[in-house]
């Protein structure tokens, strides 16, 4: 006869959920969510029972015009509906922190419609209404100052829609070489204590376990291990010869041509996992670079000013107390943890006796090497390759605490104190990181090194502008040798210091951002103004060496089109933003950032471009769906190889729940057997 067995029946029904959800984890997604896009593809259901069609197909083509120290940059997006159902389409792509994106065009068949610049609550209701009466519209919303969102509404089926953006920047002389980056990956940022979704729990729920164990949470982005494709070209007419030009991350072919050399990717479908980088020197370098420009626009002009101090600076006398702080989170995982670690061991090496050092690593906590910094000496050194070599990637991205850590560390008479940030910089909460570091730098200075294909380069910048250091990218391996002995000339001493700006015939010059009172070896000064007149030249003014220095630049006067009021415009602007950060006062700044971005045709975080197109083109009352692009992972982080990054689908949590029921049922059935075997 069977009898009843309550723990019998517990065990039995534990392990069966534990089962259940193990299994429910591996599942694909909801048949609500759209299936798993492969090569930058999205499939779309037409109702949630229906099989999966591919439908949606973002193509993107990048065209950079550089003319001296500006480029001018083409994006163009091709949404290609392959479905038979109106789509709207939305994609989320990386930008330059200094792009100054001003134009958007949207091409329907034989029709271009130029966009608009509006205040963004305005240009979405634009957006929205003509959305809602069948009209194809565009908008360009800027999400981060390096993240930017395009929309396109009522994409016809089995029809493409193409939408070109374009932006301009300056393009520096850095550590000898002039660099034209063009992001091309993101890297999900982590947000750490964000609110979960009470519309959503399980969902909600999982983005909260996936941020603590793979250092990521839901951001704008889709982030998936299917790659969006890119075709780029360049034509770059630097106006002086060349010694030398080079892609650092991608195969290219250079042609000569009238103005200069034409660049071009090698190949077709060149994944956009990995960042593009060009670089060129030129034939001859002088002691102190400088190229000075100034544009007429109706009564001002706009001035535009590149120096660059030698990268020879003498090496420095004074001892030195470095803390290394040294990203181990989930985001970091794979080549990532690889550079950074190696790129920590070179600062150790190149630590002198009578250096102090400390190392910190963080994820969802921190450890320190030593209580306080320890002199340099074989059994520090050894402490120190122990400690990196047993460093992995995994957890959270909880930056506050190190760097409170770190700033707070009571300084030693004598010795210059420096903190060296190792990181990919993929948190969400920048701004107020960047707040924290004006706050308690002090006389510390904070340089950070910026690790992986993707990195977040606006936030890595503004930290170390903030912390008076300086930023330096290291994308693979092979270059963290040359890239930290670039570092370690601006550890060393600034090259020039008590930097001083003397326009002539007193001008009142407006320029766009504080001047900087020293600049470091190699490190560019980029200096935007407005005048009320055209300068012929100006004096810049600071001690070099131990020396006094003065340095006379000659103005070249440049044509309207080449743009140095709208990068005027946008450095204000993104200085404005900087103030917002600082607790500046937000209805003024609001205001004025407003005012500016609308005057010169500017996206802002207060102002979108918005394109309409006054044909009515989808029937009343057919069906229309929106969806996402996924925006390419970069090149060997986690996304790139498993995807995922889809938080509405519960895989982690139910994969946790599967486990811990396991363990339940394992244990009761054990406390089973133990009372049967005492009876």
């Amino acid at each position: 006869m069977y009898l009843f067995n309550p723990v019998r029946t517990a065990t039995c029904s534990v392990l069966a959920v534990g089962l259940f959800a193990w299994l429910a984890s591996a599942l694909p997604a909801s048949a609500h969510e759209p299936l798993e896009a492969q090569s930058g593809t999205l499939y779309l259901k037409s109702s949630p029972d229906a099989d999966a069609y591919e439908a949606l197909r973002v193509a993107t083509t990048m065209q950079a015009q550089i003319t001296g120290n500006v480029a001018r940059v083409h994006v163009t997006q091709k949404f290609s509906n392959t479905g038979s159902d109106w789509v709207e389409g939305l994609y989320v792509f990386p930008l330059s922190a200094d792009a100054a994106v001003d134009e958007l065009y949207m091409s329907v068949g034989e029709r271009t419609i130029r966009g608009e610049i509006q205040e963004k609550a305005k240009a979405q209701a634009t957006y929205a209404k003509a959305r809602s009466e069948g009209k194809q519209a565009s908008i360009v919303d800027q999400e981060r100052p390096n993240m930017f969102t395009t929309a396109v509404a009522n994409i016809a089926p089995n029809s493409t829609v193409s939408i070109e953006i374009t932006y301009l920047e300056t393009i520096p002389y850095r550590d000898a070489r002039y660099t034209l980056r063009l992001p091309l990956a993101i890297t999900p940022r982590y947000t750490p204590g964000a609110a979960l979704d009470p519309a959503a729990p399980l969902a909600a729920a999982n983005a909260a376990w996936v941020n603590a164990t793979n250092g990521t949470s839901a951001t704008p982005e889709r982030v998936t291990a299917a790659r969006q494709y890119v075709d780029i070209t360049v034509e770059l007419a630097p106006g002086f010869p060349v010694r030398s030009v080079a892609s650092q991350h991608h195969a290219v072919d250079v042609k000569d041509d009238a103005l200069g050399k034409e660049i071009h990717l090698s190949g077709n479908q060149i994944a956009a996992d990995h960042d593009f980088e060009l670089v060129w020197a030129p034939a001859v370098a002088g002691d102190v670079e400088t190229a000075a420009f100034a544009e007429k626009v109706g009564d001002d002009t706009f001035a535009l000013l590149v120096l660059t101090p030698p990268n020879d600076a003498d090496e420095a006398t004074q001892a030195r107390e470095v803390t290394f702080i040294i990203d181990t989170s989930g985001s970091m995982h794979g080549p990532s943890i690889e550079q950074a670690s190696a790129a920590l061991q070179m600062g150790i090496d190149r630590l002198k006796q009578g250096d102090l050092f400390n190392i910190i690593r963080f994820a969802s906590d921190y450890t320190s090497l030593f209580a306080m910094p320890q002199p340099v000496g074989d059994s520090s050194r050894l402490l120190a390759r122990q400690f990196i070599s047993s460093l992995h990637a995994g957890g959270g991205t909880e930056m506050r605490a190190p760097l409170e850590r770190a700033m707070s560390t009571p300084p030693n008479a004598g010795f210059l104190q420096q903190i060296v940030f190792i990181t990919d910089g993929s948190v969400g909460n920048e701004a107020e990181l960047v707040a924290l570091i004006n706050r308690q730098i002090g006389k510390t200075r904070l340089f950070t090194v910026g690790i992986g294909a993707a990195p977040n380069s606006n936030f890595l910048e503004q930290a170390a502008a903030a912390g008076r250091g300086s930023y330096t990218f290291i994308a693979e391996r092979d270059q963290v040798g040359s890239r930290m002995q670039d570092l370690f000339h601006k550890l060393e001493r600034p090259a020039l210091i008590d930097l001083k700006l003397l326009w002539p015939d007193h001008l009142a010059a407006d320029v766009a951002a504080t001047l900087p009172g020293d600049i470091y070896a190699g490190d560019p000064l980029v200096i935007l103004a407005r005048l009320p007149a055209s300068p012929g030249s100006l004096t810049l003014s600071g001690r070099m060496r131990g020396q006094d220095w003065v340095h006379q630049v000659q103005i070249m006067q440049v044509g309207e089109q080449s743009g140095l009021s709208k990068l005027w415009a946008r450095e204000r602007i993104a200085d404005m933003s900087r103030q917002l950060q600082f607790g500046g006062d937000r209805e003024q700044l609001r205001a004025s950032i407003l005012d500016l971005a609308l005057k010169h045709h500017l996206v802002s975080e207060f102002t979108s471009l918005v394109a309409v197109d006054d044909v009515v083109v989808r029937p009343p009352g057919s069906l229309g769906y929106v969806e996402q692009a996924p925006t390419s992972a970069p090149i060997g982080s986690y996304w790139a190889t498993t995807g995922f990054a889809k938080t509405a689908t519960p895989a982690g949590l139910l994969l946790v729940c599967g486990l811990l029921c396991i363990a339940c049922g394992t244990f009761l059935y054990w406390a089973r057997c133990r009372r049967e075997m005492a009876l």
